[in-house]
């Protein structure tokens, strides 16, 4: 298993279209999977969107509750 990384973007990771790059807002909720691997990361404005681009169930933390269960884990998704 990857080792917890403490150093993951902490702004939001959606390419809004037409963009070159992605929103970069502070992100305040984190999209995990229930074994606790990290999607990505978003703001509120974006979250919904995710719904359609991340296959299987997720869940939708805010910031401080993903610190508290242990955060960092940098799941398949984001190349753990």
């Amino acid at each position: 298993m990857t080792a917890p990384h403490r150093d993951l973007p902490d702004y939001c990771e959606w390419w809004p279209e037409g963009s070159r790059h992605p929103c970069y807002v502070p992100a305040s909720l984190v999209l995990v999977r229930a074994t606790g691997e990290t999607l990505r990361f978003t703001c509120a404005e974006h979250a919904p969107a995710w719904a359609s681009r991340i296959q299987g169930r997720y869940l939708m933390l805010d910031w401080g509750e993903w610190e508290a269960r242990g955060g960092g884990y940098r799941g398949v998704m984001l190349g753990g």
